[in-house]
């Protein structure tokens, strides 16, 4: 019997926040696992079969389930997973064979209408902050926040650039190269994401070639990002909004502090660990900026102590969730809980 998750797109070839936590949670799953996902070739990544999905468009929330369905079949699976657009298409398909349904939640019900149906209709979620689960109506939900990377056994951060890991509009992009036209002796890094041409501003290399302090490079697998880790002296956050904010746990394991956006999702993160600011904002991050400076090693060692709670709480909740799936049958009460969903959705939309 196989556990298979269902996704728009997965690693190594799509590296996004959502999917590589996807994959780091089917990482810790005993047993058989596979993964449907939009890809040219079946490939095995990491102990895990990724297939190619029969859906002709990954990104449609109506994507027909039948396919999806007599694929699962083929996989003997006991559980499926869906997340993002094929949520639904997913919760369909288990429900005509008669298997455990579970949504992987990564966004509050403000951001989630393209999954709310899904989310109502599964056997189960499992979110990624507690603050989502009691906005979804279900406090007492299972809850994995995002895994990070082992935490580095040594600190030797000795970078010297200000660090922004995705390109993208919400995430940014456009504070930072203000902050880098204010702070023209200050070396900027800004990584590429491959969501730039829906998600990104037009002009990003233009704006960026007219200043000579800021980098673009390319977006690498998490397993590489050490690479600019190893360069970064602040992490730049600057965000419409986060769910969680897992490079910041990432980057404080090797004693980065950030200058992050502030949501209660954030919080239970990195937390005060960080310098959290209001969204999109050019003065706070400047001023989170100069906070940091004032005493770096300070805020160097708090980021580095947060992420050794955090690592031990990963621990933990890695173990329940193995736990979780390893037992998992269809509920009892089912409609308890989606109606605890529905309303509470439908309260925050």
């Amino acid at each position: 019997m196989t556990v298979v998750a269902v996704t728009h797109g997965y690693p190594p070839f799509w590296n996004m926040g959502g999917e590589v936590a996807l994959h780091r949670a089917m990482s810790i799953i005993k047993g058989d696992r596979a993964v449907l996902t939009k890809t040219e070739n079946d490939y095995i990544f990491e102990d895990i079969a990724v297939k190619k999905i029969n859906v002709k468009n990954v990104l449609d929330v109506n994507s027909d389930p039948i396919p999806i369905a007599e694929q699962l079949k083929a996989l003997n699976a006991r559980v499926v997973i869906g997340q993002n657009e094929l949520s639904l298409p997913c919760v369909l398909a288990a429900r005509a064979l008669g298997i455990v349904s579970i949504v992987n939640v990564h966004t509050p019900p403000k951001y989630g209408r393209g999954i709310r149906e899904a989310v109502i209709q599964a056997d189960y979620a499992v979110y990624n902050t507690k603050t989502a689960a009691e906005q979804w109506g279900e406090p007492n939900a299972v809850v994995l926040h995002p895994p990070i990377s082992p935490l580095p056994k040594e600190i030797k951060n000795k970078g010297n650039a200000y660090t922004l890991l995705s390109s993208l509009y919400n995430k940014g992009v456009g504070v930072v190269l203000a902050l880098a036209e204010m702070y023209p002796d200050k070396r900027f890094i800004i990584v590429r994401s491959p969501a730039e041409p829906t998600h990104g501003i037009p002009d990003l290399e233009e704006r960026a070639a007219m200043l000579p302090n800021v980098e673009l490079h390319p977006r690498v697998p998490p397993e590489e990002v050490y690479k600019y880790f190893e360069q970064t002296r602040i992490l730049l956050v600057p965000s419409m909004y986060e769910t969680y904010g897992m490079s910041a746990i990432e980057a404080a394991g090797y004693g980065i502090p950030s200058v992050h956006v502030d949501t209660p999702h954030v919080r239970e993160g990195i937390g005060e660990a960080a310098i959290l600011i209001q969204p999109l904002s050019i003065e706070e991050a400047a001023r989170g900026i100069e906070i940091i400076e004032s005493d770096y090693e300070g805020h160097s060692r708090r980021a580095r102590k947060r992420a050794e709670w955090l690592q031990a709480r990963q621990d933990q909740e890695s173990e329940q969730f193995a736990n979780f799936i390893s037992i998992v049958t269809k509920p009892t009460n089912g409609h308890l809980r989606q109606r605890s969903v529905f309303q509470a959705s439908k309260r925050i939309r």
